[in-house]
């Protein structure tokens, strides 16, 4: 039979156990000490001194009230509201009717269940972010959104300053995931944060970093998201400090890795979006930024703007449009051809897209593949771009011109095993030579290829399409990889031919690109030619072709029929 002895003894027995619990298991001082102060006044309580406990338990209160308060957290705030009416109300019954003990207990034991329960669930949307991420954010060196959150709200109260919210987005992650393993890039994430970490100790970089036993803590990055972290400058007295940060958290993240796939990197892309502490809600600042980072996603460094909702207001409507828009009315072909050195003859043509737009006239590919392929359409395109090429080789053919055809891939639209097959169909329906079909595709894409579609490559060169590398020298080459591409022409990026520089370093690296390419059997064409002299610049490296204005600028159709004729004719008597 259980007496009120047995009862409080068992209650005794819980505060215990929850005593010594938030001494030593709880690791937040705060936490610790309000779930203490709870246990002291249970035992209170049961010891019959309900005068005291109830001092202590509305003590307890009133901080935690203050610390939920601080983090803005009104459910929480309402629910301690509602258990210390709850206890209220069970102690002027008690006075009335004298309780057993045990009834005064309930509120602490409440009280101390959510003490633990804050502890456990105060950060779900962080955790949701690890587990998306695969990482371990009690291993990497930053602190939470919410924590930063309401450390900027308690400064930013007390304060008025010019500040800059920065935004680094860290790119490159899965590549390094998939060819180096997840230890490994964990371990190159872990110290490119550390270094950033280092650049944002500076005094007026805002330490959002909370104090623990009475000891500052070193400034750290905030998460908001995957691979995605954050920091706050101060810039009242040195105007530009925010920029000199950004560049630091760029040049910092970004370091080249050698391995044996080649060199391998992080690639961070930040966003800068200036504002006050008075006016500035940081999570609008975090809305812009995130804005700013998806408007401009090719640069290393932007800045917001008040001309950015504007220009993103117009993006979404060219993006509504790309989603209607007809290939065959709206798009337009041009033409540009690559000239054979030494002896000018015409090696192919590359097929180059356009949009004629009814307000801003012809764009080129660069202005509109980009949303083309957001909105999902980027894989019709090319099975429509192929078919045109196919179509001109046949009628190059047919005019007594016969010309291979290149058409630009902007991603991964190759790799898969239905673009294969049709572009081996389109070889057999229009009655196409091996290589009279060329694909070129972007380095960065090459580069990325795995073992399947490097199959799919030599698969696509075997039905008598042939590969063509555009921009070498853009982006870092993979060495290991380009014997396995089964390249028939390689492009050089115009960067490396746009000055001629006579100097012994520029020669020796690009006659090395050049034998390099040479040796596998790829015929090597030197992009944005437009003068003689750099024409005679690139002839001293036994190129085999050239491209650019100093030819002719795309043609259409018609054009280019008409100059191939007249090209030929220039060359028969030369």
């Amino acid at each position: 039979m259980i007496t009120s002895i047995h009862l409080s003894a068992f209650i005794s027995g819980l505060f215990m156990m929850a005593l010594i619990v938030s001494v030593v298991l709880v690791s937040e001082r705060r936490d610790g000490l309000s779930a203490m102060f709870y246990s002291i006044a249970g035992l209170a309580y049961i010891s019959g001194y309900w005068q005291v406990a109830s001092v202590i338990l509305l003590g307890a209160y009133g901080v935690r009230c203050w610390l939920v308060y601080r983090h803005q957290n009104k459910r929480l705030l309402l629910g301690k509201g509602g258990l210390v009416l709850l206890q209220s109300l069970l102690i002027a019954t008690h006075l009335s009717f004298e309780l057993h003990s045990a009834w005064l207990c309930i509120v602490p034991l409440l009280l101390q269940l959510s003490a633990y329960m804050e502890l456990s669930f105060s950060e779900p949307e962080v955790a949701s972010n690890q587990q998306a991420n695969t990482l371990d954010n009690h291993s990497l060196p930053i602190i939470s959104w919410p924590q930063a959150l309401a450390q900027y709200q308690d400064w930013s109260a007390n304060n008025r300053a010019d500040i800059a919210l920065i935004l680094v987005q860290i790119e490159g992650y899965e590549p390094l995931n998939r060819q180096l393993g997840q230890e490994f890039a964990e371990l190159l994430l872990m110290q490119a944060l550390t270094r950033m970490n280092q650049v944002i100790d500076h005094p007026q970089v805002l330490n959002l970093n909370v104090p623990r036993r009475q000891v500052q803590q070193s400034a750290q990055l905030f998460q908001v998201a995957p691979l995605c972290y954050g920091t706050v400058v101060v810039f009242d007295q040195e105007r530009h400090v925010h920029e000199q940060v950004a560049q630091q958290l760029a040049d910092a993240a970004q370091r080249p890795f050698n391995s044996q796939q080649g060199i391998v990197e992080l690639k961070p892309h930040i966003a800068i979006v200036q504002g006050t502490s008075s006016a500035s809600s940081l999570d609008d600042m975090l809305q812009c930024a995130f804005k700013t980072r998806d408007f401009y996603p090719e640069q290393r460094i932007s800045h917001y703007s008040a001309e950015l909702e504007q220009q993103v207001q117009a993006h979404e409507v060219q993006l509504k449009e790309l989603e209607k828009v007809d290939f065959e009315q709206d798009f337009v072909l041009y033409f540009q051809p690559v000239i054979g050195l030494p002896k000018q003859e015409l090696l192919y043509v590359e097929l180059l897209l356009r949009w004629q737009h009814s307000e801003k006239g012809l764009l080129k590919a660069e202005e509109f593949i980009a949303d083309l392929r957001a909105v999902g359409r980027g894989y019709k395109l090319a099975f429509h771009v192929l078919e045109r090429a196919a179509e001109m080789a046949l009628a190059l053919k047919m005019d007594g011109q016969p010309t291979p055809i290149s058409i630009n891939l902007y991603g991964e639209e190759v790799l898969h095993d239905e673009f294969v097959d049709f572009a081996e169909r389109m070889v057999r329906e229009h009655n196409l030579a091996h290589g009279d079909l060329i694909v070129e595709c972007p380095l960065p894409v090459l580069m990325s290829l795995d073992n399947r579609a490097l199959s799919l490559l030599t698969r696509l060169h075997q039905v008598g399409v042939h590969v063509c590398l555009d921009g070498l020298g853009e982006t870092p080459l993979f060495l290991a990889k380009l014997p396995k591409l089964k390249l028939s022409y390689v492009k050089v990026d115009p960067a490396l031919t746009e000055d001629v520089d006579y100097t012994s370093a520029n020669k020796a690296l690009l006659n090395g690109l050049i034998d390099m390419h040479r040796h596998l059997k790829a015929q090597v064409i030197c992009q944005g030619i437009e003068t003689e002299a750099q024409l005679s610049y690139i002839k001293e490296f036994n190129v085999q072709g050239a491209q650019g204005f100093i030819f002719t600028q795309p043609l259409p159709l018609e054009g280019l029929l008409g100059w191939g004729r007249q090209w030929r004719h220039q060359q028969s008597f030369s």
